[in-house]
């Protein structure tokens, strides 16, 4: 039977699956690179593929705080602490970084018209995770005025 638990451990797992095969990518680029392995791929031409390193390891810094923060939520969620004000912290730091991500990627679409798509992805995340945030807030905001009443 699936349930709460099992889906936040889920979510846990997937996160840290995704982190470390994002450290895993960042050590194996450059290798990829050398052998050409992105030329004429993913409409990157050859004199392209030179800054998907840089675009990579600019990206990876927001991806990373973004997934620890996603890591520090999902488990204090498992620990039934949902409506806190750490956890709306961490939505926001999410938040933020998937506005720095779609920013990095903007400027990236210089490179390739991909990363403007991927920017608008980003920038789309970012808003519905403002949203979100948001509720938590107000949620917490709530359950501060009714521990209060009581």
């Amino acid at each position: 039977m699936w349930s709460r638990d099992r889906s936040v451990l889920l979510s846990l797992v997937a996160t840290r699956i995704i982190a470390t095969l994002a450290v895993v990518l960042a050590l194996w680029l450059p290798s990829l690179i050398d052998r050409g392995f992105f030329t004429g791929r993913a409409l990157l031409g050859p004199q392209d593929v030179k800054w998907l390193l840089p675009v990579y390891y600019g990206f990876l810094i927001p991806a990373g705080v973004a997934l620890a923060s996603l890591d520090r939520l999902l488990a204090a969620i498992r620990q039934e602490q949902v409506f806190t004000r750490r956890n709306v912290r961490y939505l926001r730091i999410i938040t933020w970084c998937c506005f720095a991500a779609g920013v990095i990627l903007l400027v990236s679409g210089l490179i390739s018209v991909v990363f403007y798509v991927l920017a608008v992805l980003a920038a789309f995340f970012g808003l519905i995770l403002r949203v979100v945030k948001n509720l938590f807030a107000a949620a917490v905001s709530l359950q501060s005025e009714s521990d209060l009443t009581i």
